[in-house]
């Protein structure tokens, strides 16, 4: 800013010693002219000094007038550059200048100040304050009138006004003003600095709403804050909000009452529990830079109450001075805590309960499963489960238990409840393991819920079918012993008779030819009724018999070894394969032997000649239970399937000259064994006989042994 010595540039005058030099340089050659001239007439002589006294005087006006010349230049020089170097300055300051006359009006304005007021620099100079912005000229007059007046600096800030720069928008000014005066005192007139301050008067306004907010909101929060810093482990400044005082009951002037250096009131950690407070210290007090920490603890209130509390902590990073900012909130826990300790009973009382009920639903012997109306299995206890071959279902559609009897048999069952809603019943069998079960199924609809359950249990009665048709056997059979008993009776001594007859009639007239005939017809007859008498006999003979323990490949081979030639008579080739090591059974040897001569024999009458009847035996498992299976396959035709209902039905047989009890009698023996026979068609042709008996088990082998030495 150009100052008013600076308006005009004053004429420079010779300085004292540039004065002395001059008037010491002209007496000196005016010396010297004297001197040269001292033998001179005095006309000349005077002539001589005159004009060398009148050039002197030329030359040092000439001087005196080109040393006054260079200082001006200097001193405007140095005017030039000095307002260069003002206007450089006030150009890229920040802050608005302005220079007003006497009569405020402009005389030099900034850049910063023109770009505030929205006008150019040129719109300003030579116009009072109130032409340029009528607005802010109006509240700016009355100020630089006054600082006119005075010598003392001028300040405000409350400057509001609206300018071109941001129209229809109120701008904040902070102003500052002050007189400047001539060298003879004169007063010239006023600068004035502005700097808006918007911003930072909406910063602050909008602080104070934020700090209003915030005293709101933690008033109304349920939590309360403390914080402080927190300097080699010790809390200093230590300050809480006003909600302590709901939480805890005491007052907050127990708390601001800080100790030394800001520290915490005592009650601050007195109020923490003692089995609490050395874990609390440690999270809090322990708290890292910039980490965060969160502990559950108790607070012994005013009226002695112990309440639970989460404090979460956080801390900043570590300042110049070495301290860190600690901030926590502290959230009553106390509801959450007393339902979580309620809900925890309730867990514990229903897990109790769930395996109480979980134990005597798998205690339960008979397979259960739970399904949903849609019928997908819900639950299922360790007897069903058992049945799944060691798979889970749960979650899956009952129509997905393909291969798993009785399940995959029960849709029917399922789809008839859907339908009725009641119960029902139903009787499976499995063909494939040849067991039977009772299937009973319930819909049950749940009390207060829209969600049904259907409850289908599963009865093995296999082995009560087997005892009913074993019971209603031995009735038929016992009936049929005693009259098969009787019958043989009767017939064997007529047998004898007509035996004894034709020996005599042979021995009196063997020696006709024309009778020969008549007597080997008689003789046929007579062992075919022989045979049929021993079988009637066997097959009404009771079960008594010489019980061992041992392994049945023995009983095999001595049966194959009897079959032998009627094997050779039939043409036909026996293969045995016996795998070793076979588990031993219960057996009575002798008539386990009856068996397999029986079903050999029958495989090797309907074998064609040239073809091979095959007996192999191996230890397997069926149904959960270990057997000896022995398989008799024979080239033959196979049964027919109309015959397969009768086949062990007494004096049933498609065989010419046989008896129809040979089957009978296998399946009786098996009985007494309590194994089983199945009769099929080989797949690549001939009929296939299986044999059954239950494997003796380690436990139960050693059970017999002591039970045959007890005895």
């Amino acid at each position: 800013m150009r100052s008013p010595r600076a308006m005009s540039t004053p004429t420079p005058t010779p300085s004292p010693l540039q004065t002395a030099a001059i008037a010491a340089t002209c007496a000196v050659l005016m010396a010297a002219v004297g001197a040269v001239t001292e033998g001179w007439e005095r006309g000349p002589r005077l002539a001589v000094l005159a004009v060398s006294a009148f050039v002197l005087a030329a030359l040092g006006t000439w001087r005196a007038r080109a040393a006054t010349r260079r200082e001006c230049e200097r001193l405007i020089r140095q005017g030039d550059e000095a307002r260069s170097l003002r206007d450089a300055v006030m150009d890229i300051t920040p802050v608005g200048f302005a220079y007003f006359d006497r009569d405020l009006k402009y005389v030099h304005v900034n850049a910063a100040l023109a770009a505030m007021n929205g006008l150019p620099v040129d719109a300003h100079l030579g116009r009072h304050v109130t032409e340029v912005l009528p607005a802010l000229g109006t509240a700016l007059a009355p100020r630089l009138t006054r600082a006119l007046e005075t010598d003392s600096p001028l300040q405000d800030v409350s400057l509001q006004v609206e300018t071109p720069a941001a129209p229809g928008e109120a701008r904040f000014w902070f102003g500052s003003y002050s007189r400047v005066r001539g060298a003879g005192g004169a007063v010239l007139g006023v600068i004035a600095s502005l700097s808006e301050v918007t911003e930072r008067m909406r910063a602050e306004a909008s602080l104070q709403e934020h700090e209003g907010r915030l005293d709101v909101l933690t008033r109304s929060l349920p939590d309360y804050l403390w914080g402080g810093k927190l300097r080699k482990g010790v809390l200093r400044d230590f300050y809480c909000t006003p909600v302590i005082e709901r939480t805890t009951g005491y007052p907050l002037s127990a708390f601001t009452r800080t100790g030394v250096d800001g520290a915490p009131a005592p009650l601050w950690l007195e109020m923490i529990h003692p089995e609490d407070r050395a874990r609390y210290r440690g999270c809090v007090e322990g708290l890292a830079p910039g980490t965060e920490a969160e502990v559950e603890h108790r607070l012994i209130c005013a009226d002695g109450r112990v309440r639970w509390v989460s404090s979460r902590a956080a801390a900043s990073g570590m300042d110049a001075q070495g301290a860190v900012h600690l901030g926590c909130v502290v959230t009553d826990i106390t509801d959450r805590r007393l339902a979580e300790d309620l809900r925890q009973r309730l867990h514990d009382s229903f897990r109790r309960s769930a395996t109480e009920w979980r134990r005597t639903f798998d205690a339960v012997s008979s397979p259960l499963l739970v399904l949903s109306a849609d019928g997908i299995i819900h639950r299922l206890n360790d007897a069903a489960r058992a049945l799944f071959r060691e798979s889970d279902p749960s979650g899956q559609p009952l129509a997905s238990t393909v291969g798993a009897p009785p399940w995959s048999s029960a849709g029917p069952l399922v789809d008839e409840l859907r339908a009725t809603h009641g119960s029902a019943s139903r009787q499976v069998h499995d063909a494939e393991s040849g067991r039977t079960w009772e299937l009973a199924a319930a819909w049950v609809d749940e009390v207060d819920s829209e969600d049904a359950r259907i409850i289908l249990v599963g009865t093995e009665i296999t082995r009560l079918l087997e005892l009913q048709a074993h019971v209603r056997r031995s009735e038929t059979m016992a009936a049929m012993g005693a009259i098969v008993a009787g019958v043989a009776h009767e017939v064997r001594n007529p047998l004898f008779s007509i035996s004894a007859v034709v020996d005599a009639v042979e021995a009196t007239f063997g020696t006709k030819p024309e009778l020969q005939p008549y007597l080997e017809v008689l003789r046929g007859e007579v062992r075919r009724l022989t045979h049929l008498t021993q079988e009637l006999f066997e097959y009404g003979r009771p079960a008594r018999g010489e019980w061992t323990d041992g392994a049945v490949g023995s009983v095999v081979a001595d049966a194959l070894s009897a079959c032998e030639l009627a094997r050779d008579k039939a043409a036909v080739t026996l293969r045995r394969e016996l795998a070793e090591g076979l588990p031993p059974v219960r057996m009575d040897a002798r008539r386990l032997f009856h068996v397999f001569r029986n079903v050999v024999e029958n495989a090797v009458q309907h074998s064609p000649q040239g073809s091979t009847v095959s007996v192999t035996a191996q230890a397997v498992e069926e149904a959960g239970r270990p057997w000896v299976r022995c398989t008799i396959h024979d080239g033959g035709p196979g049964f027919r399937s109309e015959d397969l209902p009768h086949v062990f039905e007494p004096f049933f047989s498609k065989r010419r000259g046989g008896t129809g009890l040979g089957l009978s009698i296998v399946q009786r023996i098996l009985e007494e064994h309590q194994g089983r026979i199945r009769l099929s068609n080989h797949p690549q042709g001939g009929a296939e006989v299986t044999i059954l008996l239950p494997a003796l088990t380690p436990a139960a082998d050693a059970g017999s042994t002591l039970k045959s030495q007890a005895s």
